[in-house]
């Protein structure tokens, strides 16, 4: 016997849908989607979810989420002449935050054009597999002190990364809660509406640079017994995403950085990097 479910939207199906590549250019150029919206009409958040986002009209309202008990106003500058480097908060979206630096490292322009002029309050988030702008106001998540809790920019407000976190929390994940899992390669497409390669066998010195001097973005991804590989930086982190920045081509070392402390640079030596990470997602030319 046969029945025609609906097909439950979830979040990963939702990463795989605003991901491809066709989509993306589609939405780009001005075309309706499949969904038969104008590519200028502003899109509603999702149904809301175990973590209580919620649509209000054509703008995005989400709860706090984990680690913090309110919204306040971010009244800090939201986008300057020069973006600071996004810095990932206590939310665990390693894989949106880090593919945020990587981009950052690579075409800050790029993320520059996601996030448009603030207007009564309100920001336009393009995002390039959605056929029209996500509108977010900038009341984002705080602890009982009142200090922002999820994305920033790095020594700075939250800004454009916390308005871009927060589009993308209330239309891919449905809130803040289920944006704490995903990998770097659905991070990368939904940033860039390009397809993005993952690779089992890590990329040596002389790779990576000639993909950093393609415009490629690159992030690479550690496992879950990475602790235990001894580096001069410390202990990795498990399960987390850094974004791979560069190499020393005579030494074999790689440069990396990671979204919780952006503004350091890691350097491995080749062993470390090949023992303590278990994938490199490489997005296409950028610029």
């Amino acid at each position: 016997m046969s029945s025609s479910r609906p097909r439950v939207r979830t979040w990963r199906r939702t990463l795989r849908a605003l991901a491809p590549s066709g989509r993306a250019r589609v939405a780009r150029s001005g075309t309706a989607g499949a969904l038969g919206r104008s590519p200028h009409e502003p899109l509603r958040a999702d149904a809301a979810a175990a973590d209580g986002a919620a649509s209000h009209g054509t703008v995005l309202h989400l709860s706090p989420g984990p680690h913090a008990v309110a919204l306040a106003l971010d009244r800090g500058p939201l986008a300057p002449d020069v973006l600071r480097r996004p810095r990932q908060g206590r939310l665990g979206d390693c894989w949106l935050m880090a593919p945020m630096l990587a981009l950052h490292e690579t075409a800050p322009e790029r993320l520059r054009a996601l996030v448009g002029a603030e207007e009564d309050g309100l920001v336009p988030v393009r995002l390039p597999g959605v056929d029209g702008p996500l509108l977010v106001d900038r009341r984002l998540p705080v602890d009982e002190r009142g200090v922002f809790q999820h994305a920033r920019r790095d020594g700075a407000n939250p800004g454009w990364a916390g308005v871009l976190e927060k589009a993308i929390a209330g239309h891919v994940a449905g809130g803040y809660g289920m944006l704490q899992r995903g990998i770097a390669r659905f991070g990368l497409e939904l940033l860039t509406g390009e397809r993005v390669r993952t690779r089992l066998r890590l990329p040596d010195a002389a790779q990576i640079l000639a993909w950093r001097a393609e415009g490629r973005a690159l992030c690479a991804s550690t496992h879950p017994l990475s602790p235990r590989v001894g580096t001069v930086a410390g202990p990795l982190p498990p399960n987390h995403v850094f974004a791979l920045v560069g190499a020393d081509a005579r030494s074999g070392h790689v440069h990396l950085r990671n979204p919780v402390r952006p503004a350091e640079v890691v350097v491995l030596d080749a062993r470390s990097f090949r023992r303590g990470f278990l994938s490199a997602d490489i997005s296409a030319p950028l610029r």
